[in-house]
C-alpha cells in the first residue's frame, strides 16, 4: 500500500504536470493530506497566478468530503444556498469545481490532489494521472 508522504506528493505533482505538458497545457497541482494540509503545490511556467490557490481549494473539498470535486459541484450546485454556505463554512478555502480527486490507499482516504489551469475535465485528467502514477486510487477499494 502506498503512503502519502512528501515523496509521493512530489511524484503525483510531477506525473500530473507531465500529463499536462504532453497535452500542451500549463497547470498547477496541489496535494493535501487527509486533514487538508498542504504536502506539495507546484505551478508550471505560464500558468495563471491564481491556479495554485484554485487547485488547493478543489483538493480541500475532495479531502473533506472524500469524493471527487465534480461530484461536489453537482451535489451543492442543485441547492442555491449550498455552495456559498460551504465556501463560507470552510473559511473561503473550498472551491467546488471539477478538477480534484480524493486519494485512497488501503481503504482509507489519505488526502486529495487538485489541478487548475485548463478546462475542468482536463484538470481532472491531470489529477488522475498524478494519482495513478503514485499507486493510489480515487475511490475506496
Amino acid at each position: 500500500m502506498p503512503e502519502l508522504n512528501a515523496a509521493a506528493a512530489r511524484a503525483m505533482c510531477d506525473a500530473a504536470m507531465s500529463h499536462a505538458r504532453g497535452e500542451g497545457w500549463s497547470v498547477s497541482v496541489a496535494v493535501l493530506d487527509a486533514g487538508g494540509h498542504v504536502l506539495e503545490i507546484s505551478r508550471m511556467d505560464g500558468c495563471n497566478f491564481l491556479a495554485p490557490d484554485i487547485a488547493r481549494g478543489k483538493a480541500y473539498g475532495a479531502a473533506a468530503w472524500k469524493t471527487a470535486s465534480a461530484d461536489l459541484s453537482q451535489r451543492f450546485g442543485q441547492i442555491p444556498s449550498a455552495t456559498p454556505s460551504m465556501v463560507a463554512a470552510s473559511g473561503q478555502r473550498v472551491v467546488l469545481v471539477q478538477g480534484a480527486l480524493p486519494v485512497w490507499a488501503g481503504g482509507h482516504c489519505v488526502g486529495a490532489i487538485g489541478v487548475s489551469g485548463v478546462r475542468s475535465e482536463q484538470d481532472e485528467a491531470c489529477a488522475r494521472a498524478g494519482l495513478e502514477a503514485a499507486g493510489f486510487t480515487s475511490a475506496a477499494a
